[in-house]
């Protein structure tokens, strides 16, 4: 364009359409392009020119709203065309980068190299030029990603001396998976030789915004950045912002930085350091994230802390410390309630290597109160599964058990509250995992928990109230209620002299072959059922004791959360310590579902068969043992009047356990080994309506669980949720989950034989 207007000088002004028709040839002849012009206004020393496009290729163009072009007046009476300037105003630059530095270098070479301002009566290149509001739209690869640029350009151009002041304005770049928006990018570009860029390069970046993870971005983000060359083989940061997901406008924020970025680092991680530093703030200021993350109401949360990442060899060493207080979580595989007020503070050492997929934790420490946990290990992910290696040791130092009670959040562990213990607690524990060999996994350790005696109870789990009589209450799936009076005389109750030995030896079998030895725990189990679980890619098989068990039916509920499963592990210690065995497994055989709303074997035996418990056979007891991990789905059974193939061949196998493992004598398995029983349908009003009930309550969403246990609706159970004092109260309701049950875990005992009866699901 440049090249042709300045052939104007020598024709006449009234030749117009003639030096337009130069203009023309003369663009497309330099450009190799297709040229357009809608407008040509030809002044003695003035090109006005409109509606100029450049037709690359198919996608690549350049269209220039107005272009206007500056002759020097004193040259022209010499008979000289000399440009001084050229300004664009407007119009869009769009297409494929390598396709633009095609035409470039295209051009840089008809012009004889370098880009010269010409010869003789013609000097076809201005000094300077300026380009105005032009709309960018850029696609290409830079190194081995590709990318794409949006933005509004204006720049000031120096040709001699081959710089470009850049100015790009509403910026929505992306590089990779990699986007970023900012209000303003700035930046001055040299030429090195012909067209090529000259690095490093430096760009200083006003209200910027990316994103970090899906839920968290970063915003109001200023500051330089400095690339060593155009594959950023090296990158430098000097940065500061805030966190959101859009920036705030184009001007700078008016508010303090919310974190810093500064440091130096190859991308092939060679060299570098890195730093990253966030002064303690409220996440109020961030509301943007707070809604991706699940939190409520932790507007007055929070965090701080400090991060330096060191590369060297391809790898990263990472040290940091965090610190978070107030934190409200909200999460249905943490608790069924918002866990409140969560802070620690949490500072780790360690090693990234990317290539190898591995991560190690030289040393991690968490804080919460007086209690400490200490973490180390190494995660090797590798990409083929059988090369994969985990390795995990958890400690906690000596500290009171009260200490440790006290640092848990109450609506984490809200039958924990209430609860004074003395004595001291330690923990040591490690696990080692290979997938290529499950067979060497282990889960080693121990946990000094016995140091601990209780002082003090909450009323519902005191020892008295639970080696005496209670009444036992619950709500099945569907919301209905069930209740067991465990009293001496009632209908519902069978003290455990009164229960037949086949049963205690069915469900020993099936659930729990240690009982009388243990307290409480298996251990050997956990890392079994670890095993099991891995070679399964799913949760199948649990380690949940008898103990275990009853603690979940009488005092908590059946919910699928961190919550649950952490008070049931302290529970099951506390009723180790509290009740003798018998009382334990009294207990709960008589508040077991055996059925749909079949609770206790008081009930499950008059509903099967149409006796007391004392006089059940084994193959009886077998069968009610089997019902456990399904008590819904295998009730189908009774419906149907009688056994399907697939559960008589349980049963046969069951007893046959029972007999191999002393629970049997040979001359009682003898008697009953085929496993025949009988069905008393005295409660059977038809078969479609019992298989309506198993379908109603399979297909029901209430949270099954004791109503008359430490989760009952008079305590922190309540919705109501205190957030400061002057704050008053904000009512966040429960949310209703749809929880799966032990009954979908039925599959799994099928077929895995044998062992599958000693651990079949988390009951």
């Amino acid at each position: 364009m440049l090249v042709a207007s300045a052939s104007v000088a020598t024709y006449p002004i009234w030749a117009d359409s003639l030096v337009e028709a130069a203009v023309v040839q003369r663009l497309e002849r330099l450009t190799g392009t297709r040229v357009t012009i809608e407008s040509f206004d030809l002044e003695y020393s003035t090109v006005a020119v409109r509606g100029v496009s450049l037709a690359i290729d198919a996608e690549t163009s350049i269209d220039l709203d107005a272009v206007d072009v500056s002759l020097d007046q004193d040259a022209l009476w010499s008979g000289r065309a000399i440009v001084t300037n050229v300004a664009v105003h407007g119009g869009t630059l769009r297409g494929d980068v390598a396709t633009f530095e095609r035409v470039a270098a295209d051009v840089s070479g008809r012009l004889g190299g370098g880009g010269g301002g010409g010869t003789g009566r013609v000097k076809i290149v201005p000094q300077h030029a300026q380009v105005r509001d032009l709309k960018i739209d850029l696609r290409g690869s830079f190194g081995d990603r590709s990318g794409h640029l949006g933005a509004v350009a204006t720049s000031d151009v120096t040709f001699g001396e081959g710089r470009v002041e850049l100015l790009l304005r509403h910026v929505d770049a992306t590089l990779g998976e990699r986007a970023l928006k900012a209000a303003r990018l700035t930046t001055t570009l040299r030429r090195k030789e012909g067209f090529t860029l000259e690095f490093p390069l430096r760009v200083e970046i006003e209200g910027g915004a990316t994103a970090v993870t899906p839920q968290i971005a970063v915003s109001d983000i200023r500051g330089s950045i400095e690339l060593a060359d155009m594959a950023l083989s090296t990158v430098s940061v000097d940065l500061a912002g805030s966190f959101s997901d859009e920036p705030r406008s184009e001007a700078v924020g008016a508010n303090a930085p919310l974190w810093t970025l500064k440091g130096t680092g190859a991308r092939d991680l060679s060299a570098g350091s890195v730093t990253l530093t966030m002064a303690a703030f409220k996440l109020g200021r961030i509301p943007a994230v707070l809604a991706h993350l699940p939190v409520v109401y932790s507007e007055e949360a929070t965090v701080g802390g400090d991060l330096t990442v060191r590369l060297a060899d391809g790898k990263a060493d990472v040290e940091g410390d965090v610190q978070l207080a107030g934190l409200n979580i909200d999460h249905p595989l943490l608790a069924r309630q918002p866990v409140l007020g969560v802070g620690f503070a949490f500072n780790f050492t360690g090693e990234v290597d990317p290539a190898q997929r591995r991560v190690v934790i030289a040393a991690a420490t968490l804080r919460r109160g007086g209690l400490e946990i200490d973490f180390d290990g190494e995660i090797v992910h590798a990409a083929e599964v059988s090369q994969r290696r985990y390795r995990l040791h958890v400690a906690v130092p000596k500290v009171t058990c009260q200490e440790v009670i006290a640092a848990i959040p109450a609506e984490l562990a809200p039958s924990l509250v209430g609860f004074e213990l003395k004595g001291d607690f330690e923990l040591d524990l490690e696990a080692n995992i290979d997938l290529g060999d499950l067979e060497k996994l282990s889960l080693t350790g121990r946990v000094d928990k016995d140091k601990c005696k209780v002082v003090k109870t909450p009323a519902l789990v005191s020892a008295t109230r639970l080696s005496g009589a209670f009444v036992h209450r619950v709500t099945m799936r569907d919301g209905s209620e069930r209740t067991v009076d465990l009293r001496e005389g009632s209908s519902t109750y069978t003290p455990l002299d009164q229960i037949s030995p086949n049963m205690i030896a069915a469900v020993m079998t099936t659930e729990d072959g240690g009982f009388w030895k243990h307290k409480g725990f298996i251990t050997s189990q956990f890392q079994a059922a670890l095993r099991r679980n891995l070679e399964a890619g799913k949760v199948r098989l649990g380690a949940s004791t008898i103990t275990m068990q009853m603690v979940k039916n009488v005092l908590l509920s059946h919910e699928r959360t961190l919550s649950r499963k952490l008070q049931e592990m302290f529970l099951t210690w506390y009723v180790e310590q509290s009740l003798s065995k018998e009382r334990i497994m009294e207990v709960y055989l008589n508040v077991i579902e055996f059925g749909p709303g079949v609770y206790g074997v008081t009930r499950a035996s008059a509903h099967y068969f149409g006796k007391a418990p004392a006089d059940l056979t084994p193959p009886e007891a077998a069968y009610l043992a089997l019902m456990l991990p399904s008590p819904v789905r295998r009730h189908v059974n009774y419906c149907e009047g009688g056994l399907t193939p697939v559960f008589q061949a349980k049963m046969k196998r069951l007893l046959g356990i029972m007999q191999t493992r002393g629970r049997l004598d040979p001359a009682t398995y003898e008697q009953w080994k085929d496993g025949i029983i009988t069905f008393d349908t005295t409660e059977l009003v038809s078969k479609k309506e019992c298989l309506a009930e198993i379908q109603r309550l399979l297909a029901a969403s209430e949270q099954q669980r004791s109503l008359s246990g430490l989760l009952d609706d008079s305590g922190l159970d309540d919705d109501a949720i205190p957030l400061t004092p002057d704050e008053g109260t904000v009512v966040v309701p429960v949310r209703k989950r749809v929880k799966t049950t032990t009954d979908e875990l039925d599959p799994a005992i099928e077929a895995l034989g044998e062992d599958a009866f000693l651990q079949a699901g988390e009951r």
